[in-house]
């Protein structure tokens, strides 16, 4: 096998799983926020952050 070959196979096996991985991590971060701010919606709770004042 040539070089162009290998670089996009170890491509295909190591750098695609690893953004997919990223990506649902990100994903779940995002769909947890939206989650813990309805709930707080919900009970009637502000929180008051940093960057709020």
């Amino acid at each position: 096998m040539n070089f162009a070959t290998v670089a996009i196979v170890f491509g295909l096996v190591v750098f695609l799983p690893a953004v997919l991985v990223g990506g649902l991590f990100v994903w779940a971060a995002l769909k947890d926020g939206q989650e813990d701010t309805a709930l707080q919606k919900l009970l009637g709770i502000r929180r008051r952050t940093r960057l709020g004042r």
